[in-house]
């Protein structure tokens, strides 16, 4: 596990070593799962991109230059499903998220955020008109939202940090 995240740009090749890392950890987390919770493991799993998610990808990338990681991801990408890390994570497909949009007046812009996912209690992420990503504050979209990261790169690299620290230490994580 790499202990700082590293600001340099998406690519393909850090989308799929990060692809392969996350899937480890999470391979990882169900072992022995039963026997520590009383209960077996949800889903946890990289689901690759479908049809739909790379042509929402292309649709993000012409929309704005803000969500360019965003498009990326969803390219190299599908589904994301963490049952079992902390109070769960899942982030959408590229097709889901394509429709699942918000005004969010904190991250200036005129362009909806993109909701990308939410964990187990509702609270839901979104990347902003700025390319920040965005937490909101409750498990609903009135209550506002605040600035997590200052780019797709570093949520990922949370989620990356989460699901390490769930493994080793049984913690919640970073997100």
């Amino acid at each position: 596990m790499h202990d700082t995240y590293d600001p340099a740009p998406l690519t393909a090749a850090s989308l799929a070593a990060w692809r392969e890392e996350v899937s480890a950890a999470l391979h990882a987390v169900t072992c022995g799962f039963e026997e520590t919770y009383g209960y077996g493991p949800g889903e946890n799993r990289i689901r690759p991109p479908e049809a739909g998610d790379r042509a929402a990808a292309g649709r993000l990338a012409a929309e704005s230059t803000a969500f360019a990681d965003l498009a990326l991801y969803y390219s190299e990408i599908g589904a994301v499903h963490m049952s079992d890390v902390g109070n769960a994570y899942f982030l959408h497909s590229g097709s889901q998220a394509l429709g699942d949009r918000i005004d969010l007046p904190e991250a200036g812009g005129t362009v909806p955020a993109v909701l990308i996912g939410s964990d187990g209690g509702g609270i839901q992420y979104a990347v902003g008109a700025d390319a920040a990503v965005w937490r909101s504050r409750g498990a609903s979209e009135e209550v506002g939202f605040e600035r997590i990261t200052n780019d797709f790169a570093g949520f990922l690299d949370l989620l990356r940090r989460s699901v390490h620290r769930f493994n080793e230490t049984g913690q919640p994580g970073f997100v």
